[in-house]
This record gives structure tokens, C-alpha cells and sequence, in this order.
């Protein structure tokens, strides 16, 4: 297989420079001195007691601040923000007499926070086991359920009480609230006891067990009630699971939505303009143009775990190899059962690098076999004894319009899906290429109204894997994982590899710049990182999933990483810690005679009013460096459907100038790289 070595970015190309960067562990010893745990207590102390002070006396009272030791970078501010929330630094002072409980009990979280940290710091720096420097650090936080068993008030001023940060706030509720003290403590003692491990005298990854989810074609807004006929979640299954004890990310993205070369971003946490994947097909794309000499297997493999692959891999897998040859199997896979070429039925799985076929039974429909192979790793991988990554991708819900026998016919009742953006009716301001798609007619309208009724239907299938069904006997991954002890000591991610349109902009399919093909469903479950559910509204992106394997498993004495990640660890964005997030990302996609990229925003305040802005770029003629553009500027904010362009306003140039000058920044070589000489793919 010497020419599959040769694809795509050399290995050995990557400067010295960029490895650095990728380093996913401690870059420094941490805190190995009692006194620098002495330091961290009081620093901690002293900004709890300011904010005690200003809710007693207002923001004109006196406060005595003390830096924390450098050893421990973020700890003190991850702290005192986690305890405090909104009230870290507080807005004014609150009524004594009538939130006295409240605030007794905000200053004993307070109290508990330098408490635990400093002292389990301290025995830590003293070689004590975690387990023991936990012991002698519970005393302050054991006493919050004596304490903190009151009533959420707000005071007239508009401060509420109390308050901790989005972490824990759901044991805490809102005004009127009874806070649920004991699940309070055991989320500040489940973050802090992590956080003190990252910065103590010998910070190690946490290793967690990793099982990835991936499906095909799902579009962001069809795990809740959206979509649904019965006014209940369409994968309630999944969002009780996941959703419902761990962190939804509401603003995850893909970085090109199209099968393969976004599969090839999420297995390297690179973009599809590194890979060198653009397409699903020919040249350019398929599994032929990725370099796998490096993906999250081998990254997984090379730190010790047992790792397995389930289901779909790359578009254009099985021209990998010809016959006689035995099927070829990437490296980095200790158990490979990936499709030759992914069905429902009818298809052969490459099982260890033997061809094994599947029929037509109602048994074979693929979801609930992958799903059975799924949880028979898992079990084999915790038999073993060894910290596992499964990564599990169905083919669910991509065309062909197959749903499990058991739920067809079960959203038949869906109401058609008629957003503003459906068929859109005036498409002038638009790009060239949109203006000659003509409106879907009848028969086209009918077709993809019952593609979204299939589609809903095939996750159902999805769901029961994860969440299992007593309605039909089947024990989903989450209660395997329970049942083997593990469960809390497991990452859960759920992601699609790209959206898909259902009749907006009179498209169907993917592979365009707007917000219906690029935006993913997302849920991250981890009671270590995240005790408590909540949503988390900041970037996360298909590149970040490799990035963020790598921090949670690789250990000091691994080698580095060989690639340069263009995405960013979530572990911080997880557990809520995470600064100076990104404000804004690159989308791509080269499909024949419209290549785009795109730089989409997060929502800002600019002085008068929130915007959200998204600028695509569409070059007349790819590959030119003289080349003239189409443009589009949208913001999200007033404009959600993405119905105007505002780019040809005056009072945009501005604007325009600072995205354009951004997109090159993320992407240096565009639009040379943008060359249109390639294959349109099948883009269902």
C-alpha cells in the first residue's frame, strides 16, 4: 500500500514549531510545594470574602485580594467563579434580613471553596493519594447541605441568591427554587477535586473510557421537539441520556458539510484544506486522498487504549484495495468493522479484515448490528481491563430511505417543514449559481417531505442504541455502560458529520454554505467534567473532537502528536473553564463550478445592538488568484433564515474588509485552493 502512504500532507513536512502547539499535556509540573497550596487557599479566601463583603455592603466595600501561585494558573478564578457565578463580582448588596439564609449560605460555599482546594493541594504536595487528600479537605463541604437547603430569592436590587456558576446552577434552580444542597456539594467536590489534580505536583490526563457517536446526514434540530408530530423529542432517548446528564452544545458546527472530507477533519482535527479531502468522490476525495497514517485510532492506540471502529468510515473505502488482496484495514484499529459500502441491508461489514455479508432480514438492518457489535466491544474492552475508544458510526439517517421495519409509518403525521427559507421564493440577491436553481416543484416538494418523514424514523434506531427500548427488548450503550460499573467514568460524544436540507433555499442535500448543512447536533456526557446537565452556547467544531481525545488520554510520557491540529481541546469547554474561546470559524466546500468558504461569527455586541455575522466568499473563476468573487453577508440575528444578502450594501464595507482579511487568515492560500477541476459528487 506504499501509494495510500503517500497521500495527502506529509508527515514529516510538519514544522517543529506547530508540535508544540498540539501538546494536549501539563506543560509544566504544577504546584509541588505546601506553600504554594497555602497560597492558593488564601488567594481563594480572600476573593470569596470580597464577594461576601459587596453582597453585605456594596460595591463600595474594602477588599483585600491576594494573587495565587502561577503553579496554579486558573484554579483560583475557576473556583471562585464556580461558587459565585453571576455574583462573582456582585452588582450591588442585597437586603441582610430578608435573604439572610441565602446569604449564609453563599458564604459557606465561599468558605468551602478555599477550604477543599488548599487543603487537598497541600496533602497532594505532600505525596498523599488523591483518595486521602480528599478525605481531609471534605470538612467545609460537607457542611453546604446543612447550610444551603433555602429557598433561590432575588432581591430587589435584582441580585439572586444563591448563585453558583452554569456548572452546578442546576442544583440550584431560579428565584423561588429549593437549591438541591447534597447534588451542590457533590458537583463543587466532583470539579474542584478535577481541577486541583490538573494543576497539583503530578498532573495526569484523566484517561476516561471514549466512546464517540457518529450519524450521517442529521441535521442540528432533530433530537428535540421541532420535528416531532407528538409535541415530544424526536430521540427523547438520547437527550434523557446525554442531553439530560451532560453538556448540548447549541452552536456545534462542521467545518465542510459533506460525508468524507469532513469524516477526514474529524479523524485528524484538521481542515478539509490540510487533508487534503475535498469530496466524496474522484479526484481529490475518498478514502484514497486520506493520510491515515495519523487519526484518532493511531492517536488513541499509541496512549494504551484498546480502540474499535464501527460502521461507516470514508466515502470510496473499498477501492482501497483489489482482489485477491485482503481488505485493507487503516492502522491504529485493534477491532475494524467498518462497511465495504454502507447500507441498511445487503451490505458486508470488513470484520478484522475479512469480508463478512449481511442479508435482507429484519435482524440485519445494520443500525441494530452495529449497535450489538458496539456493546459487545465495550463489555470485551472492560473484561480486559483496559481504558477503550469506540468509535461508532452509523449510517443513519442517509438516503436510501430505509427506517428499522418496527418505526416505519411512525412520523407519518409530521406536519410539512415550511421555515421562511423554504423554497424561497426571490433569490436575486443571491449567488449566481443559486438564482439558476429553479423552485422545487410538486414532485420535488413531495420527495423531500417524505425524505424528512424517513429520515426522523431512521434515528429512531440511533436512539434505542444509545438508550435502549423496553418496547422492544433492547439494552442501549448507556445502560451497558452502566451495568459494567463504568458509566461515570465514560465519555459519551454525539455528533453528525453534516446537515442536510430540507427544502430551504429550494435545496436538498448539503454541501452549501448555509446554516441548515453546517450546523451539527452535539452532546458531550461526562460526569468528571460535567456533574450537572446544561447547554453551552460557545464553538464547537468537527476538528475540536481529535484535539480533545488527545488532552483526556494522552499522559506525559506518550509521544507528541506528528500533526498540527487546527481545532482546539473542549475539555475546558466542558467543564465550563474555558477563556478567550473562539469568536468565529471556517467553513469550506469545494463542489464543481460553486466553491465557497465561508467565516461565520458568534453573536457580539457592537455597541448598539447584537449581531451575528456570516460572509461567504464564492470565487468566479477557483483556483485564480486574480479571480472576482461572489459575496454574501448575513446577519443571523435579524436576519436567521439567511433570506437578504447585505453584502452589496455600502454600509457593509467595512465589515466585509475585516471578514474578508479574516478568512485568509484562517485559510492563507485561498483562493488558490479553491480549484474547480474536480468531480461533482452524488451529494446524497
Amino acid at each position: 500500500m506504499e501509494h495510500h502512504l503517500a497521500r495527502g500532507i506529509a508527515l514529516s513536512t510538519v514544522p517543529v514549531l506547530f508540535l508544540a502547539l498540539v501538546e494536549a499535556r501539563p506543560a509544566h509540573a504544577g504546584c509541588t510545594e505546601p506553600s504554594e497550596a497555602g497560597a492558593l487557599k488564601k488567594s481563594i479566601r480572600h476573593a470569596a470574602r470580597c464577594n461576601d463583603r459587596i453582597l453585605r455592603s456594596g460595591t463600595d466595600a474594602t477588599c483585600t485580594q491576594t494573587p495565587p501561585p502561577a503553579c496554579a494558573g486558573t484554579l483560583a478564578t475557576d473556583a471562585v467563579a464556580l461558587g459565585y457565578g453571576p455574583n462573582n463580582l456582585p452588582a450591588s448588596s442585597v437586603d441582610r434580613r430578608d435573604l439572610r439564609d441565602q446569604l449564609k449560605c453563599q458564604k459557606r460555599i465561599g468558605r468551602a471553596l478555599s477550604h477543599y482546594t488548599g487543603t487537598r493541594l497541600r496533602y497532594r504536595t505532600r505525596g498523599w493519594s488523591p483518595a486521602d487528600a480528599e478525605a481531609k479537605a471534605l470538612r467545609q463541604l460537607d457542611k453546604i447541605p446543612e447550610h444551603c437547603a433555602v429557598t433561590v430569592a432575588q432581591d430587589a436590587s435584582g441580585v439572586v441568591l444563591p448563585a453558583v456558576g452554569p456548572q452546578c446552577a442546576a442544583a440550584v434552580g431560579g428565584p423561588g427554587n429549593t437549591v438541591n444542597a447534597t447534588q451542590l456539594r457533590d458537583c463543587l467536590r466532583t470539579l474542584l477535586g478535577v481541577w486541583v489534580e490538573r494543576y497539583g505536583p503530578d498532573p495526569q490526563p484523566l484517561r476516561p473510557n471514549i466512546v464517540f457517536i457518529l450519524t450521517d446526514d442529521q441535521r442540528w434540530d432533530t433530537t428535540d421537539a421541532t420535528h416531532s408530530p407528538f409535541g415530544t423529542d424526536v430521540m427523547p432517548r438520547t437527550r434523557a441520556e446525554l442531553g439530560g446528564s451532560g453538556v448540548e452544545f447549541t452552536n456545534a458546527f462542521m467545518t465542510t458539510p459533506l460525508c468524507c472530507p469532513s469524516r477526514a477533519s474529524i479523524l485528524s482535527g484538521q481542515y478539509a484544506h490540510h487533508t487534503g479531502v475535498y469530496l466524496n468522490s474522484g479526484v481529490n476525495g475518498g478514502a484514497d486522498d486520506f493520510d491515515d497514517r495519523f487519526n484518532m485510532g493511531t492517536l488513541m492506540q499509541s496512549a494504551g487504549y484498546r480502540t474499535g471502529f464501527y460502521g461507516k468510515y470514508l466515502n470510496g473505502y473499498s477501492a482501497l484495495w483489489t482482489a485477491p488482496d485482503p481488505p485493507y484495514v487503516p492502522p491504529g484499529w485493534d477491532e475494524w468493522h467498518a462497511f465495504k459500502s454502507a447500507k441498511f441491508y445487503n451490505y458486508e461489514l470488513i470484520e478484522n479484515g475479512v469480508e463478512v455479508s449481511y442479508g435482507s432480514a429484519e435482524t440485519d438492518y445494520s443500525t441494530d448490528v452495529l449497535r450489538e457489535k458496539a456493546k459487545q466491544f465495550i463489555t470485551d474492552s472492560v473484561a480486559l481491563g483496559e481504558p477503550f475508544f469506540l468509535y461508532l458510526a452509523f449510517k443513519a439517517p442517509h438516503l436510501p430511505q430505509q427506517p428499522a421495519p418496527r418505526h416505519i409509518g411512525m412520523f407519518a403525521g409530521a406536519t410539512p417543514w415550511r421555515p421562511p427559507s423554504y423554497n424561497e421564493p426571490d433569490v436575486s440577491d443571491k449567488p449566481t449559481w443559486v438564482q439558476n436553481t429553479p423552485p422545487l416543484d410538486a414532485q420535488e416538494q413531495a420527495d423531500i417531505d417524505q425524505i424528512r418523514i424517513s429520515q426522523l424514523e431512521m434515528l429512531q434506531a440511533v436512539d434505542e442504541a444509545i438508550g435502549g427500548s423496553t418496547t422492544y427488548g433492547i439494552t442501549g450503550i448507556m445502560e451497558t455502560l452502566r451495568n459494567l460499573g463504568v458509566a461515570d467514568d465514560t465519555v459519551v460524544i454525539y455528533f453528525s458529520d453534516n446537515g442536510w436540507y430540507w427544502g430551504e433555499h429550494r435545496f436538498r442535500a448539503k454541501n452549501k454554505p448555509y446554516e441548515e448543512a453546517i450546523r451539527s447536533p452535539m452532546f458531550v456526557r461526562y460526569p468528571k467534567l460535567a456533574p450537572l446537565p446544561r447547554t453551552e452556547s460557545r464553538f464547537a467544531l468537527n476538528i475540536d473532537l481529535c484535539p480533545t481525545l488527545a488532552e483526556l488520554a494522552l499522559r506525559p510520557t506518550d509521544p507528541p502528536v506528528p500533526v498540527a491540529f487546527d481545532g482546539a481541546s473542549l475539555v475546558r469547554l466542558i467543564d465550563g473553564t474555558a477563556v478567550g474561546w473562539r469568536t468565529d470559524f471556517l467553513t469550506e466546500g469545494w463542489p464543481d463550478g460553486r466553491e465557497w468558504a465561508t467565516v461565520r461569527e458568534a453573536r457580539m455586541w457592537d455597541g448598539s445592538q447584537w449581531r451575528e455575522w456570516k460572509y461567504t466568499e464564492l470565487p468566479i473563476t477557483p483556483g485564480d488568484p486574480n479571480t472576482a468573487f461572489e459575496y454574501e453577508l448575513y446577519d443571523l440575528v435579524s436576519d436567521p433564515y439567511e433570506l437578504t444578502n447585505v453584502a452589496g450594501d455600502p454600509a457593509n464595507a467595512a465589515r466585509i474588509a475585516a471578514m474578508a482579511a479574516r478568512l485568509r487568515a484562517l485559510r492563507p492560500l485561498w483562493p488558490l485552493d479553491s480549484d474547480g477541476d474536480v468531480e461533482l459528487p452524488n451529494e446524497d
